[in-house]
């Protein structure tokens, strides 16, 4: 929003007193000697003297009435950042904007969730305003416990909602539930709407969706800030990203988090060719599924050739500056 012009009050006038006549007089022959006794040896001086401090008045006066403040501009010093943390077999991202606003997207399984905690407070992070359980399975949700439990303050939790016949009864789940209530915290569920994130954008899509799948109920997640945009995906199948593209949501973006860990059951042509990736994150660790699938990882590199792997590459960061996208690797990259 423009700024208002701040008003100046307008200036008081001072009653002057009147002089008698005699007294005049002499005051204007005095004046008169002053002047010719004076003028004579100082006129040059006195001319340029004027001329200056009128043009510096006249500058200074058109600078106070007439011009703005400029507007703030993104710096590369404060920079929006997306950090996909390194959970093993699960998804976990952090969204800190350019203003300091965070997002926390999943947070792997139980396990991972003293790591995350160890993450954040190294980043110096002492809240969280959203934090995001995308859908209700232990490798997304299974870490938010101790997030909601330590110390960090939580601004508002958002999960999916469920239809009551698919609402799980898992350890996970339900201690998730318990930390929330503990800690207080409101819990929304999850809306399509566009929120502001610092000098950005995010923009929550819920699938619509009505079956025992709980892949097909994760919350999808996009990201605009400084000309550079991310799409974070969940564990979204096949279904749900045709779904996508049929509805008309923009998912075409910079950065994908690859659905479902690279699983042969995402990632299909429809929905790449509607994101066109310049680069992909997988996010997986050592596992019995056979993630990333290898057809879904030659699929990819139809499309890019920057695609990143926590199992391989370790936590990837990226910075959005005024110039484009910064990545660094915990592995050296």
């Amino acid at each position: 929003m423009p700024k208002k012009r701040r008003r100046r009050s307008p200036a008081r006038r001072k009653k002057q007193k009147r002089l008698s006549l005699p007294a005049a007089l002499v005051l204007i022959v005095a004046l008169f000697i002053i002047y010719v006794g004076v003028d004579h040896f100082f006129i040059e001086d006195s001319e340029i003297t004027d001329n200056d401090t009128h043009d510096s008045q006249v500058t200074t006066s058109a600078a106070s009435e007439d011009e703005e403040e400029p507007e703030p501009t993104v710096s590369d010093e404060s920079c929006a950042t997306v950090h996909f943390i390194n959970v093993g077999q699960g998804d976990c991202e952090l969204i800190i904007a350019d203003d300091g606003t965070t997002m926390l997207i999943d947070a792997g399984e139980s396990e991972y969730g003293d790591t995350v905690v160890a993450y954040l407070s190294e980043l110096g992070i002492t809240r969280l305003d959203y934090v995001v359980g995308t859908h209700p399975h232990s490798d997304h949700i299974g870490g938010l416990r101790k997030v909601i439990s330590s110390d960090i303050e939580i601004g508002e939790v958002i999960m999916p909602e469920l239809p009551d016949e698919y609402v799980p009864t898992t350890n996970s789940y339900e201690k998730l539930l318990d930390a929330i209530d503990e800690k207080g915290c409101p819990l929304y569920a999850a809306e399509s709407e566009t929120i502001q994130f610092g000098s950005g954008t995010i923009t929550l899509t819920v699938p619509d969706y009505d079956s025992s799948n709980l892949n097909n109920y994760s919350v999808v997640i996009r990201f605009d800030c400084n000309g550079s945009s991310f799409l974070f995906t969940g564990d979204i199948e096949k279904a749900i990203e045709t779904q996508l593209v049929e509805n008309g949501v923009d998912v075409d973006v910079d950065v994908l988090k690859v659905p479902h860990h690279g699983s042969s059951t995402s990632s299909s042509y429809t929905f790449l060719d509607a994101v066109t990736p310049e680069y992909c994150v997988i996010e997986c660790g050592d596992n019995s599924y056979n993630h990333p699938n290898s057809d879904v990882v030659t699929r990819l590199e139809l499309y890019t050739e920057n695609i990143y792997r926590t199992d391989v590459d370790g936590t990837v960061v990226f910075s959005c500056l005024s110039t484009g996208l910064s990545i660094t690797t915990e592995n050296g990259e």
